[in-house]
């Protein structure tokens, strides 16, 4: 892993350059699938963006602290009457770590809002391409007995309702729903009619979509898909059954692309 000094050179030289990279995205073999790699691609660089952002901004706050009121005051009472040729301090200096980390800061902040942008283009494009298909309902699965609701995504089920040790926190503990395994940008359809209800991130399920159906057998019922992507449904859409409301993905507290349901 990186230090700190090499992630703010290497920002500072290239913002847009990826310390750690994700495995290659498998050729786009489906309408649409080179769109939804794409964004997957920029939605990881978004991420990494974050990250190191926030490292950064920690360790710029750290070397401004090392660096301390004393030199600053120094600088003022000795410098000369004539301004002197601006100079870059040295980078193994505290001023200079200070000018460095600052550099990549400001570097790494302008490509962020510009994968920002990038994310939102292709949302659009990819949203407006799912409008114009025709809805398409997963193939049912050998030994599926069917129900009420239609499979939101197709798939091996790799961990179902009930108690279990938590793959990522590593505790016993309730799993509330199904795992549905599926590769990244896989879109996921709505289950049945009915209301979007939330819509955004919701802690350990990343992206996260609630539908409201209504009464069903008197009870009322809601299905809820997590780990999304991208998100493609907004709070009170009405959605039809086999709409497509986002992106299989891996965000939240999540160890691989997949659906949980």
């Amino acid at each position: 892993m990186p230090s700190p000094d090499e992630v703010a050179r290497v920002i500072a030289d290239n913002p847009g350059a990826d310390l750690y990279p994700q495995p290659a995205v498998p050729p786009a073999i489906t309408p649409g699938a080179q769109l939804i790699a794409r964004l997957d691609d920029v939605e990881h660089r978004i991420e990494y963006l974050h990250n190191v952002l926030t490292r950064t901004t920690a360790d710029l706050a750290v070397a401004q602290r090392a660096l301390g009121p004393l030199p600053q005051l120094l600088t003022a009472l000795t410098a000369p009457a004539s301004p002197a040729p601006a100079t870059t301090p040295a980078s193994d200096t505290p001023a200079g770590r200070v000018a460095a980390l600052s550099g990549a800061i400001a570097s790494g902040q302008a490509e962020l809002a510009r994968q920002q942008t990038v994310s939102q283009l292709l949302q659009q494009q990819i949203t407006s391409r799912m409008l114009a298909a025709p809805v398409a309902v997963p193939a049912t699965p050998s030994g599926w007995t069917g129900g009420k609701l239609l499979r939101p995504v197709a798939g091996p089920i790799t961990s179902r309702f009930g108690n279990r040790l938590d793959p990522y926190y590593h505790v016993w503990q309730l799993h509330p729903g199904i795992d549905i395994a599926a590769a990244p940008g896989t879109p996921i359809y709505a289950a049945a009619a009915g209301r979007v209800t939330r819509a955004g991130w919701y802690g350990g399920y990343g992206n996260y979509t609630c539908i409201e159906h209504g009464q069903f057998d008197g009870q009322r019922l809601s299905t809820c898909y997590g780990h999304q992507s991208t998100l493609l449904a907004t709070p009170g859409q009405q959605v039809a059954a086999g709409q497509v409301l986002g992106l299989v993905g891996s965000t939240g507290a999540s160890t691989g692309p997949h659906l949980h349901f």
